[in-house]
């Protein structure tokens, strides 16, 4: 087959045929459908159809010289009763006509190529649609449009590659691969009519074998030279006795046992340093912090108390003023009030999620506080913008003021 010529793409609408009628054959190679234009249990099937116009145009054709035929038989059968000829006629036009009825079923075809479905969306094809006689539909039943994929390629270009293979083989059959006389004299140091008798045939022959076998010795006899020469230096080697061996295996032992003491000592010394460097630092920073504290308030609220405040606690009622910085759960940060204006609100009066309500309480001026709020006490199934559903949210607040 040529080489494709173009791509073929075409979209199949439902119950609509889409004819093949190119100039050029099309190759078919896959079908597919959108997997969001399939729902549950769905389907699309590809079909294709086939109806043969021209041979229509043979059987009309070759209809009417059969009636041509029939008139010519009429004629010579003038002397016949008419109404019994026009009965004949009648019946084998009816005939005619029925046998074109039946030649019509069995050219036109409906031939279906694949079923798609919610699971599979796509399958791969092995079409060819020839430009001959043939007029091609592909039509596309089901809930969804099919997608046909291929290229076209020219058919026309066949019966050349024919020719040219044929001819191709008809050199090979023709070319000689027997050597030429000269070649022969070139590779060989004799006459080829030195040759022409039998004898001196076979005499040459032997000459040809001994000459190759006394190569092959030459190579056997240096390969052994070479192995005596390597096992002469091996016997050359000084041996080592008994006593021997065994004081230089304690010298590898001594020198393994050195090096590893060695190493062992550095590393030693290194954790040492690193010691005593991260005990001079801790003195430069002065005593440390105190340790932060948790506690899980109702309804699951998380507070860690990162500075306590000075000052009186905040409590149900108490109008608050605070700084926060808002995330979620992978660290994202969602919300935050940081500069400018502090946040204020009531507490305990449902001004903010239930969360703050309950983790804000008892903290004072200058306290800073970690609250980790569950969903159902956030803003629970409700999507917002930069929230997602369900989200467990953590704030980082600090008290400003507090009235």
């Amino acid at each position: 087959m040529s080489a494709p010529l173009a791509s073929f793409n075409v979209k199949l609408i439902p119950n609509v045929p889409h004819p093949i009628d190119s100039d050029f054959g099309v190759k078919i190679t896959l079908a597919s459908v959108d997997p969001e234009r399939m729902s549950e249990g769905s389907y699309a099937c590809l079909r294709m159809l086939k109806d043969d116009f021209d041979e229509e145009f043979d059987e009309d054709f070759d209809s009417d010289d059969e009636e041509q035929e029939n008139d010519d038989e009429e004629e010579e059968d003038a002397e016949e009763d008419e109404e019994e000829e026009d009965e004949d006629v009648e019946d084998d036009e009816d005939q005619e006509i029925h046998d074109e009825e039946d030649e019509d079923d069995d050219e036109e075809g409906e031939y279906v190529v694949c079923t798609l479905t919610d699971k599979q969306f796509q399958q791969s094809l092995d079409l060819f649609v020839s430009a001959d006689k043939e007029t091609v539909f592909l039509v596309a039943t089901g809930e969804a449009p099919i997608y046909v994929s291929g290229y076209y390629v020219d058919t026309f270009g066949d019966d050349y590659s024919d020719e040219d293979e044929d001819d191709e083989d008809d050199s090979e059959d023709e070319y000689d691969l027997t050597p030429d006389e000269d070649e022969i004299l070139e590779e060989g140091d004799f006459d080829i009519e030195d040759l022409e008798d039998d004898e001196n045939v076979q005499e040459k022959i032997k000459e040809l074998i001994a000459e190759d076998e006394k190569k092959s010795n030459k190579r056997s006899i240096a390969d052994v030279e070479a192995e005596e020469a390597e096992a002469e230096e091996a016997e050359e080697e000084p041996k080592l006795t008994k006593k021997q061996k065994k004081a230089a295996a304690a010298a590898a032992k001594k020198e393994a046992d050195e090096k590893a003491a060695a190493a062992k000592k550095q590393a030693e010394e290194k954790a040492a340093a690193a010691k005593k460097e991260v005990k001079f630092n801790k003195e430069l920073e002065g005593p440390s912090k105190p340790k932060v504290t948790t506690k899980t308030l109702a309804g699951g609220v998380v507070v860690e108390d990162r500075t306590v405040g000075k000052g009186p606690a905040a409590k149900s009622g108490s109008k608050v003023g605070v700084r926060y910085i808002g995330k979620l759960k992978n660290g994202s940060i969602f919300d935050k009030n940081t500069s400018g204006k502090p946040f204020n609100f009531n507490l305990g009066k449902g001004e903010v999620i239930k969360g703050w309500d309950i983790g804000v309480v008892g903290m004072a001026v200058g306290g800073e506080r970690r609250i980790v709020i569950p969903a159902p006490f956030a803003y629970g199934k409700k999507k917002l913008p930069g929230i997602p559903a369900n989200s467990e949210l953590t704030f980082d607040v600090k008290l400003v003021s507090l009235k």
